[in-house]
C-alpha cells in the first residue's frame, strides 16, 4: 500500500493523481461561480506569490476559472524525478497549468524561493515578454524559513508571548488530545517570525514590481491574514504569529498609501479557520478548526478554500463600497455568536474518551488528506504512482464529487 506519511500533523509525501483531481474539483468549484464578479477581470493578469498549495493554489484556480485571468505563480517545492516522488504543491502546479492552458488562459510558473531577489526579477523578464502588466498581486506565503543574502536566515516559531501557553491539541490521526506546554518566546523568536511572514518581503516585491514599471492602473494587491475568535488567540493572536500579522497589516496601510499614483489598493484578506497545510501543524487549530467545520456543515454555512477566495475578490476587492477597507473579511461565517456558542460547548466538554463522539475527525483527516492526493475512493492505493506521470493521460470528466468522495 502507498499510504500518507504522517508527522506531527505534517505530511511528507504525494499522491500525484489526487493532487491533479484535487485542483480539479477545485476548479470546477470556481467554474460554477463565474457570474459573481461584477467587474470584468477577462485577460487581465494576477501574480501569485505561494501559489502551491492552500489559499494560494485556490487563489490562482479563482482567479483563472472564475474571473478568466491570466496568471503567473511563484512557489518553491521539489520537483518529481524518474524514481522519486514530488512534492503535493508540485504537483498542484503541473495540474493547474494543464487546466489553465487548455482553457487558453496563460499559466507561467517559477519554482523558485520568492524571498530572494532573483525571483523577483524573473517576473518581471517575463511580463515584459509578455508585453502584460499586473493587475492582481496575491502575496500568499507561508514558509517557516527566509534567507536574506548577506544578513542570514531567520526561522519562525509559532509561540505565545506573554507567559506559557498551556493547552491541548489534537492528533487527529491518532485520534489522541494531548496536553500541551509552549515557553513563551525570547524577543530574537519575535524579530525572527516577524521577518518571515510580515509584511517586508511583501512590501518588497509591490515596490521592486512599482519600480519596473510593471503594475497597471488601478492596480490591486491583497495579503492574507487570520483574526480569529478568542479561542485562538493564545496561541495565534497573542502570540509570535500575531506579531507577524500585526506587522503585515501594518504594510498594507502604507502599501495603500504607496500606490495612490496608480489609482492603486493594498488590502488584507481575514479569512476563517481553514484546513490547508500551514494551519495543521499550528497548535490547538486542528481542534478548533474540527468542531467549527462540524458545525458549519451542519448549518449550510462551510466554504471550501476556493470558495472563500472567490467571495473575497467577487464581493469585497471588487465592490466599490466594500473596497474602501483596508481589511476584506470572509470571516464572518466563523465569527457568528450562535456557532462561537455551540463550538465553546463542545470545546468544553471534550475529553479523550469522548473526542471521536463529539469531533469530526474523519472530516478533517479527509479534508487534511486530499491537499496531498490521498483517501480519494476512485483512486487505487495499492501500489506506488508513476512520480513522473503527467496530468494529460487522467481524464476526471465522468467522475462526479459524490463519486469521488
Amino acid at each position: 500500500m502507498y499510504k500518507a506519511r504522517i508527522k506531527s500533523n505534517i505530511c511528507t509525501n504525494s499522491h500525484p493523481v489526487g493532487c491533479y483531481y484535487h485542483v480539479y474539483e477545485q476548479i470546477l468549484k470556481a467554474k460554477e461561480k463565474t457570474s459573481d464578479y461584477p467587474t470584468d477581470l477577462s485577460g487581465k493578469t494576477a501574480l501569485v506569490v505561494g501559489s502551491s498549495s492552500g489559499i494560494g493554489l485556490a487563489s490562482r484556480i479563482g482567479l483563472t476559472f472564475g474571473a478568466g485571468m491570466d496568471t503567473i505563480g511563484v512557489y518553491f517545492d521539489r520537483a518529481a524525478q524518474a524514481h522519486k516522488i514530488g512534492t503535493a504543491g508540485w504537483y498542484n502546479n503541473q495540474a493547474f497549468e494543464y487546466y489553465a492552458r487548455r482553457a487558453n488562459k496563460m499559466a507561467i510558473s517559477s519554482n523558485q524561493d520568492a524571498y530572494q531577489k532573483n525571483a523577483k526579477e524573473w517576473v518581471i523578464q517575463k511580463l515584459v515578454q509578455q508585453e502584460k502588466k499586473i493587475d492582481v498581486l496575491v502575496y500568499s506565503l507561508a514558509s517557516p524559513r527566509r534567507s536574506i543574502d548577506g544578513v542570514g536566515e531567520f526561522r519562525s516559531s509559532i509561540k505565545p508571548i506573554n507567559g506559557t501557553f498551556k493547552g491541548q491539541t489534537l492528533d487527529p490521526f491518532k485520534a489522541e488530545l494531548r496536553d500541551m506546554e509552549l515557553e513563551a518566546a525570547t524577543q530574537e523568536e519575535v524579530d525572527a517570525t516577524v521577518k518571515v511572514m510580515g509584511g517586508e518581503d511583501w512590501q518588497e516585491w509591490v515596490n521592486r514590481l512599482q519600480q519596473a514599471g510593471v503594475l497597471a492602473e488601478n492596480f490591486k494587491t491583497v495579503a492574507y491574514s487570520y483574526l480569529g475568535p478568542d479561542h485562538t488567540q493564545a496561541i495565534y493572536g497573542d502570540g509570535t504569529l500575531g506579531k507577524a500579522k500585526s506587522h503585515l497589516h501594518e504594510t498594507a496601510i502604507a502599501l495603500d498609501q504607496s500606490l495612490k499614483s496608480l489609482n492603486g489598493r493594498a488590502h488584507i484578506g481575514l479569512f476563517q479557520a481553514l484546513i490547508t497545510p500551514s494551519s495543521s501543524v499550528i497548535p490547538s487549530m486542528p481542534l478548533y478548526i474540527s468542531v467549527l467545520h462540524q458545525l458549519q456543515k451542519k448549518a449550510g454555512t462551510f466554504e471550501m478554500t476556493v470558495e472563500q477566495v472567490m467571495r473575497l475578490f467577487s464581493t469585497k476587492m471588487y465592490d466599490d463600497f466594500q473596497s474602501k477597507d483596508v481589511k476584506l473579511r470572509v470571516d464572518n461565517n466563523e465569527r457568528d455568536e450562535t456557532l462561537q456558542k455551540e463550538l465553546d460547548a463542545i470545546l468544553t466538554q471534550v475529553n479523550q474518551d469522548n473526542l471521536t463522539e463529539l469531533v469530526d475527525l474523519d472530516g478533517f483527516k479527509k479534508a487534511f488528506l486530499q491537499q496531498f492526493g490521498f483517501d480519494y475512493g476512485f483512486i487505487s492505493y495499492e501500489n506506488k504512482p508513476d512520480p513522473l506521470t503527467p496530468p494529460s493521460i487522467h481524464d476526471f470528466s465522468d467522475l462526479s464529487l459524490k463519486k469521488a468522495g
